[in-house]
């Protein structure tokens, strides 16, 4: 019974995932969006907010550690994990990224880990990382050039051609849809991964870092697969780094303000120093290379895996 679920999950996030990506292609086209602010803005939204309802509802359940964990470890995954299968399924053209917003993402990733080391995520913190949030919003839509919108290519099936045609009655609730199809068919997964995981006895940072992470990183995964399918790096890299702002601006900042958020640093702290390498290799990534071969996917797969490894390792070691 547990894997039939698990199935009709996969199978939920892959075509809520692909009617995401076509559906936001047409509004951008439509309202026109450059695909890497699609990538950020609405993808980029989308398939975050997995990791707010399952760190919001761990934060209410006392389990802040594992709240922290899933956004450390789906921001690593987003990284390796997202970057490299969809470099699997497809070579990749590095697109060329505003400045702004790779190094903003660098930033706020450095922020995250000097205040989890020598501070405290508290009420300010959360209040810093919500104004930081829509202030990056704000210059993101500033600095969007309608012109990179010309090129996009968007389905030609029903589905497309109503949103393109109609796209408030019908583009938007189709939006929605797409979003609710690919959370639930991801939390179909989590929850069942949860419970082998706590039949062996593992803690919840643990199952943070690994089985959720990767379970809410699916619609990530998925959408990454299909943009490489459609040869749109754009909404690929788009997707990584808004996903990775929504997890430390907009999910760790609302659960900040709670105040059931305690927990001890130090049982994450190798993991949030790993996350930051991983977005320094990301950022380096953006800046010097064209191009992202099935040689360089593999090398992050392998990355993520050993990575994975050596978390279990020192559990059971």
């Amino acid at each position: 019974m547990l894997v039939f679920k698990l199935l009709i999950g996969i199978v939920l996030v892959l075509y809520g995932a692909n009617l995401l990506i076509n559906t936001a292609l047409v509004l951008g086209k439509k309202y026109k969006i450059s695909e890497i602010l699609i990538g950020i803005v609405i993808i980029g939204f989308g398939t975050s907010l997995s990791e707010l309802i399952v760190s919001i509802d761990a934060v209410f359940k006392n389990a802040a550690e594992l709240s922290i964990g899933n956004i450390i470890g789906s921001n690593i995954a987003n990284i390796f994990l997202v970057l490299g299968c969809a470099g699997i399924a497809k070579n990749l053209v590095i697109p060329k990224i505003n400045k702004f917003d790779n190094i903003f993402h660098l930033m706020i990733s450095l922020i995250f880990l000097l205040i989890f080391i020598y501070f405290q995520l508290n009420i300010l913190s959360g209040l810093l990382f919500i104004t930081l949030f829509f202030i990056y919003l704000f210059i993101s839509f500033r600095n969007s050039k309608v012109s990179e919108t010309e090129n996009i290519e968007i389905n030609n099936d029903f589905i497309s051609k109503k949103v393109m045609k109609s796209p408030k009655i019908f583009g938007i609730p189709v939006l929605f849809v797409s979003i609710f199809l690919t959370i639930f068919g991801a939390d179909l997964t989590v929850v069942n991964s949860i419970q082998i995981s706590r039949v062996l006895g593992i803690s919840e940072a643990v199952i943070g870092l690994t089985v959720i992470a990767i379970g809410t990183s699916l619609p990530e995964i998925a959408a990454g697969i299909t943009a490489a399918r459609k040869t749109k790096p754009d909404l690929i890299f788009g997707n990584i780094i808004g996903s990775n702002l929504y997890n430390i601006l907009l999910i760790l900042g609302f659960s900040s303000l709670l105040e059931q958020f305690e927990y001890n640093y130090l049982n994450l702290l190798d993991e949030i120093i790993f996350m930051f390498m991983s977005v320094v290799v990301f950022t380096i990534l953006l800046l010097f290379k064209k191009s992202f071969n099935k040689y360089i996917s593999l090398c992050f797969l392998v990355t993520y895996f050993v990575y994975i490894y050596f978390i279990y390792y020192k559990i059971f070691n």
